[in-house]
């Protein structure tokens, strides 16, 4: 969709509204709602770009267009012609807006990294290499292209291996091979998920999986969330039913977290908020999964790491991005569960009890799809029917709540 085809949403504006201080948010989802309403709370104005007329952040901003989002050109050409003097530009939780919102920043040399950092966050294969000149403990990983290049590279790194494209999101074209006979089919569903066609091919490694939520200003690091991952059966360790705070020694959760913020660290990233995924290998070795400058999805930069932490993130995101002092953060550490219900194959019949659950002090729960939604095996992170979030003062809590939640929500699927 070109620049030509712009439609505008809400109320045209007049010259006093073009003197506001204005945010441009690339992408305009469900997961990029929550940063622009808090955007808004801390009396900012928001100018939204999405590609799809159906984005339900576009109907909650200032001003709003549809525009190919992913095209740094298009979403620049959009803020140039809507007549506003952008104050700076954001992607709350989309890899697909970080390089458009790279581009306004140097088009209109605002806040925030330029397009070199951006584009070392987006490129998985950029990132090792760079990880591995850091010295940021990582598998054995080999570049490739092609099924035959792949072949070469697990007869080097034996089998497991994980397959993955250097530019993807939420799990999707992951796959975690065991066998020469699923090489094939593991290339196949990299190559149809990536839009570059390089695809990483890495040593597996052996442990439980963390989720590490940090916020960084001006270069300096803050550790709001490491979360423990369980994983969907069957997914082979790619997809994840819940994220919760472990029982683990202090000594060994900081080790986690200091890793993903050496990851950061090592790419340049000085501003923003991150999601990084390690594993915890045998030892306590800590080894990079990958890392991402923005929030993480469903729920983890809306509430979880707020929760998890006491900061308010969105907020601070959003006054970071236009030059203004963030909060400052003084982590007030909590214990939580963030519990996915994933989707089996079927047409959702029921879905309900969320209401119930919320009244639980500690807990929000949500539905993400609806009845009648037709749904297939669980293979990315976007194969879920809904959520509980608890929180309590220790996990064996924040567990309990979780439990007592799930009880109360019925789903039925058939």
């Amino acid at each position: 969709m070109g620049v030509d085809t712009f439609v505008g949403f809400g109320r045209g504006m007049s010259e006093q509204d073009k003197k506001e201080r204005w945010l441009v948010a690339v992408t305009a989802g469900r997961w990029q709602m929550h940063g622009i309403r808090m955007a808004q709370r801390a009396g900012l104005r928001v100018f939204a770009v999405d590609g799809s007329d159906d984005a339900p952040g576009l109907a909650i901003a200032d001003h709003a267009m549809v525009v190919d989002a992913r095209s740094p050109q298009a979403v620049v050409e959009a803020v140039r012609g809507s007549g506003i003097e952008p104050s700076g530009a954001i992607a709350f939780v989309s890899e697909v807006g970080m390089l458009p919102a790279s581009a306004v920043r140097e088009q209109w040399r605002l806040p925030g990294h330029d397009s070199g950092v951006v584009r070392r966050l987006l490129d998985k294969q950029l990132q090792r290499e760079l990880w591995d000149q850091a010295g940021v403990p990582s598998p054995q990983w080999r570049r490739a292209g092609s099924l035959a290049e792949v072949q070469t590279a697990v007869a080097e790194l034996g089998l497991p291996v994980i397959i993955k494209p250097v530019d993807c999101a939420g799990s999707r074209g992951v796959t975690r091979v065991e066998s020469k006979m699923e090489i094939a089919d593991a290339v196949q569903k990299a190559l149809s998920a990536t839009r570059s066609g390089r695809l990483l091919v890495e040593s597996f490694m052996e442990g439980v999986e963390y989720a590490v939520e940090t916020f960084f200003h001006q270069g300096v690091a803050h550790v709001l969330a490491v979360t423990g991952k369980k994983k969907v059966p069957g997914s082979r360790g790619t997809v994840a039913m819940e994220l919760a705070t472990p029982d683990l020694p202090a000594a060994v959760v900081e080790k986690i977290g200091m890793t993903a913020v050496q990851a950061l660290t090592a790419l340049g990233y000085r501003d923003g908020p991150g999601h990084t995924e390690i594993i915890l290998q045998s030892g306590d070795r800590p080894g990079l999964v990958e890392t991402a400058g923005r929030g993480g999805g469903f729920m983890v930069f809306d509430a979880m790491a707020q929760m998890a932490s006491g900061y308010d993130l969105p907020t601070a995101c959003a006054l970071q991005a236009v030059g203004l002092p963030p909060p400052s953060c003084v982590v007030d550490r909590q214990a939580v569960v963030l519990r996915f219900f994933p989707t089996v194959p079927g047409t959702v019949r029921r879905l309900d009890g969320f209401d119930e659950a919320n009244r639980l002090p500690g807990v929000v729960t949500g539905s993400f799809m609806t009845v009648g939604s037709v749904v297939g095996v669980a293979s990315c992170d976007g194969d879920r029917l809904g959520f509980i979030l608890s929180r309590a003062a220790t996990p064996a809590q924040a567990q309990t709540l979780a439990d007592t939640a799930e009880a109360m929500i019925h789903i039925e699927i058939s």
